[in-house]
């Protein structure tokens, strides 16, 4: 509803309501107006535009007519009092925080832990987390780990989880200590949620459930040298692990020690081997040397096996053979025990050209003895050991040299690197079955157990877990230097590294679904199911339980966000051309859609209400999403009910338990904002109407004039009643309660005002219920009786006039209305006995009436009235040297006046027909009047009237 100038004088009329308007409130900042009708409807208006923000009425509001209104101090609330016999606090839509909070740099993320619905933390772009306890800056703590932009963070159980820039996620205790962390250095956070575990997406489009709580990654003892090369047992219980200074290293995982050295090679060691029984160790050197020994570091045997250098050796699975192969292109299978002393033709069993070139790589595989080599000549080949004319089986050319290579324990899967690409295949066919591409290059290979998974270790300092079908990612373990051996345990990964050390980290990824690039990621309130945003048009919806996609929810451009409702029935998704659609979840039916005004980065559903969050450029928007259900959509459904602009870009925002939400922001602050509610926050009962409700400075305290005669004050924060006083009741001749219509706050907020019903006016102490002045009613007129016979000869006491006067007394009639000076000394009142009258605040005495010079006395040689009618409203302008009266007029019509403090003269006065005023009042900065209207006969409603103070 907007408001119509009329015609040239600057007015705005405010339309809307029914009835009479028997109250009307300015906000503190001037920006609203709030009127309280005789329609049971209060009504919230933009000042400057006549706007209507919003209705507080039906099944919430009063149940009779509205008789009062008042805004608090911050103007964030309104009281009301009605004929319902309730005085009501509501909540008054504002764009301005509660609260602002440093949080002393960019802020990236705000989330309100569920524990306590207050405590929230702040992720920051210096990579620190600040968590507030309670809510409150004091005890503030401070979380400290990440090198870079911290941006997600969640709470699993009482532990705080934060995900980074630098492709870490670390867990934190309650009290900001760090219990954790996983590494992913292969892709970036998109997302990440907790719920019992973990569940995150990432920038290689791959959904993962990670292990809660984390397990530690823990290392053997550092090593003196680099590794080279290493190599293990079959079951992974035994380490042999080869290092730049020319020794080996035995290690034994169970217990992550270090059992042996190994000493005596004169080149650097370019290749390991275990015997099967574990027993002997085989290495071959750079200078073309073999050496072989014991568990106990003696040296068994020692030769030269190939001119060049020996680029692997392999013990046969059943033969006692070991089969080298070197820089010649060559392979020879050496009998056991090794005796260098024997003639060439005896010691060695086999012999073949394997390839032209160097070879690059060999294994032999478990399950028939054949041993598979790969050349420089990018040819990959299996031979007999026994016959070995010519190959078993050769691979089609590849495009590069095989480096690495890595068979399966059952020997019926093999995978082999060529630069920075791994291939899988199968050796009974030699069919390629998998490929899997690689950001650098692979420098070591190793298949699980149940070939389901491959680790490959990297140049670039990255251990990557991958699904042998697909080449998913699965997990990915960091080191400091290039990844030369791995080993994949059930249940956990070995790596050996280029930076001296060796490490066994846990496999806490229990789940890796490929879904694409999502841009976020949403969990469902009961943790059954998460929602990924993007990639594209969709955002769809996945079973936690099992990882199985469920069904997908459209958008209307590029997903940008998405949010369940607290029930997690439904989805609200939004893309990037602007349209926000809400969705059943159970069976993706669109349940409705509405228009965002731009790209929504980030939605929140209210914990209570019918309202969303949504983060769009530099604001925080509010929605209306109530949708009954088995209605149509109704009107109201999508409308914007508030806007929370801030001074840069808004990263998150979050829901605390009561109602109120936080966002982050990059101007470095977290901001507190209220959503003004559509019931009301306070309901405070009472034994009959309540005609005045007033504010004291804090908000905090509420003062109500009821018509049982009774003021009370209520502490509106903590819902109690705090004082009762019987301001206005009398007991003799007999009990009376006179209404009290009017309610007014001393200057330093310690006492109040009244105004009766009684013709009286009282100051009482608010802490004790003590009255502390009366501004008495004028007296009961004298009635002239009819002379007496015998008093025919008396002669009748001269009638006042007016230079006779006596001093000005109190009101005769019911006062409605109080105003007070800015410095407390001045009180205006206004009463149906149609006059104004100023007070002595100190002395509690009629300083002046304000006398019309168009009306007559009603008794002769007394003032004359103020107005033609009952005065509703006066009010002092700010620079106090100015009252304002309105009230009704004859005919219909109302009567508006100003009037000069100093000396009672009228300044001005008109008569406006827009019907009877009920009340008035000023904006703070005295430029408009807002006065509102009884319903005048023949109109269908009544109006609120803007108009500029009167000159």
């Amino acid at each position: 509803m907007t408001g119509q100038p009329s015609a040239g004088d600057g007015s705005i009329v405010l339309k809307g309501h029914t009835d009479s308007v028997e109250a009307v409130a300015v906000s503190p900042d001037g920006t609203r107006v709030a009127s309280a009708c005789a329609d049971r409807e209060v009504r919230l208006f933009e000042l400057a535009t006549g706007a209507l923000v919003r209705a507080y009425a039906g099944e919430a509001g009063h149940k009779g007519q509205v008789l009062a209104v008042a805004f608090n101090s911050r103007g964030d609330q309104l009281a009301t009092g009605g004929a319902d016999n309730t005085a009501r606090v509501w909540d008054v839509p504002v764009n301005v925080p509660v609260t602002s909070y440093p949080a002393g740099a960019a802020a990236t993320r705000v989330f309100v832990s569920a524990a306590d619905g207050k405590t929230f933390a702040v992720a920051r772009s210096d990579g620190v987390v600040r968590i507030f306890p309670q809510g409150e800056e004091k005890g503030a703590i401070e979380l400290k780990g990440h090198t870079g932009v911290v941006r997600f963070l969640t709470q699993s159980g009482p532990n705080w989880v934060t995900g980074g820039a630098d492709k870490t996620i670390r867990l934190w205790d309650v009290a900001g200590q760090p219990i954790g962390q996983y590494s992913l250095p292969t892709a970036e956070l998109t997302g990440l949620v907790a719920a019992g575990t973990l569940l995150t997406t990432h920038s290689d489009g791959v959904w993962r459930t990670w292990q809660l709580p984390p397990q530690p990654t823990r290392s053997f003892p550092p090593l003196k040298a680099a590794v080279t090369t290493w190599t293990t047992n079959a079951d992974g219980s035994l380490l042999a692990i080869a290092t730049a200074d020319k020794t080996v290293k035995l290690a034994t995982p169970a217990n992550l020690t270090l059992t042996g050295t190994l000493t005596g090679a004169k080149g650097s060691i370019e290749a390991l081997a275990l015997s099967p029984d574990s027993a002997t160790v085989a290495a071959g050197c750079h200078d073309g040397s073999v050496i072989l020994w014991d568990r106990q570091g003696q040296v068994k045997a020692e030769l030269q096996a190939h001119p060049g250098g020996v680029a692997a050796v392999v013990f046969h699975p059943t033969q006692p053979l070991l089969l080298t192969a070197g820089a010649d292109g060559s392979v020879r299978g050496w009998v056991l025990p090794l005796d260098p002393k024997q003639p060439k033709d005896k010691a060695v069993k086999a012999e073949f050209k394997a390839h032209t070139g160097k070879v690059t790589a060999a294994v032999a595989n478990p399950a028939n003895g054949q041993l598979v080599t790969a050349g420089a000549d990018k040819l990959l080949r299996v031979w007999d050991v026994t016959r070995p004319e010519k190959p078993v089986k050769e691979f089609s050319p590849l495009a590069a040299p095989v480096t690495v290579l890595t068979i399966s324990r059952d020997g019926t899967l093999l995978a082999g690197a060529a630069g920075k690409s791994v291939t899988l295949w199968t050796t009974a066919e030699g069919k390629e079955v998998g490929q899997f591409p690689q950001p650098a290059e692979v420098t070591s290979l190793a298949l699980t157990a149940d070939k389901a998974r491959l680790l490959v270790g990297r140049a670039d300092s990255v251990a990557v877990l991958i699904d042998a079908k697909d080449g998913t990612v699965i997990q990915s373990f960091a080191q400091a230097g290039p990844v030369k051996g791995v080993f994949a345990l059930p249940a956990a990964v070995i790596t050996a590294s280029a930076d001296q050390s060796v490490t066994l980290a846990p496999v806490t990824v229990t789940r890796a679904v490929p879904v694409g690039r999502a841009a976020g990621l949403v969990l469902a309130p009961d943790g059954q199911r998460v929602v990924t945003v993007g990639p594209g048009t969709e955002c769809v919806a996945w079973s936690t339980a099992n990882g199985a996609r469920e069904r997908a929810f459209a958008t209307d451009g590029d997903a940008t966000a998405a949010a369940f409702s607290r029930d997690g029935q439904r989805v609200l998704v939004t893309g990037a051309g602007g349209t926000a659609r809400l969705y059943a979840v159970a069976d993706g039916k669109l349940l409705g859609s509405f228009p965002t005004g731009g790209s929504v980065s980030e939605l929140a559903f209210h914990p209570t209400l019918a309202r969303l969050v949504g983060l769009v450029k530099n604001e925080a928007v509010v929605w209306n999403v109530e949708l009954p259900p088995g209605q149509p959509v109704p009107p109201e459904f999508g409308r914007r009910l508030q806007t929370y602009p801030h001074p840069g870009a808004v990263s998150s925002a979050a829901f605390a338990a009561d109602g109120y939400f936080y966002t982050a922001g990059e101007d470095q602050f977290v901001r507190r904002f209220r959503i003004a509610s559509d019931t009301p926050v306070r309901t405070f009962q009472h034994p009959n109407l309540v005609a005045a409700v007033a504010f004291d400075d804090t908000g905090n305290l509420l003062a109500t004039g009821c018509h049982d005669g009774s003021l009370r004050v209520w502490d509106v924060p903590k819902n109690t009643l705090l004082k009762t006083i019987t301001a206005h009741v009398t007991t003799t001749p007999q009990q009376a309660q006179n209404p009290i219509y009017a309610v007014l706050w001393s200057p330093d907020h310690k006492q109040v005002f009244t105004g009766s019903f009684d013709r009286s006016i009282r100051l009482w102490d608010v802490a004790s219920g003590n009255l502390v002045r009366e501004f008495k009613a004028a007296p009961d007129p004298v009635p002239i009786l009819p002379a007496k016979a015998e008093d025919k000869d008396k002669k009748e006491p001269p009638r006042p006039d007016a230079k006779t006067a006596a001093a000005p007394v109190g009101h005769r009639d019911q006062v409605f209305s109080l105003a007070l000076s800015k410095d407390g000394k001045l009180l205006a009142s206004a009463s149906s006995d149609r006059f104004v009258k100023l007070w002595d605040v100190t002395t509690g005495r009629v300083i002046r009436d304000f006398e019309n010079p168009d009306l007559k006395p009603v008794f002769p040689g007394e003032p004359t009235p103020s107005h033609p009618g009952w005065v509703q409203s006066v009010q002092f302008t700010p620079d106090g040297k100015y009252l304002v009266s309105a009230g009704p007029a004859p005919r219909g019509k109302g009567y508006l006046a100003v009037w000069r403090v100093a000396d009672g003269k009228r300044e001005f006065a008109t008569e406006r027909d827009h019907g009877p005023i009920q009340s008035m009042t000023l904006a703070p900065d005295g430029s408009r009047l807002v006065i509102g209207m009884a319903l005048a006969r023949g109109r269908p409603e009544a109006t609120v009237l803007v108009l500029p103070f009167p000159r």
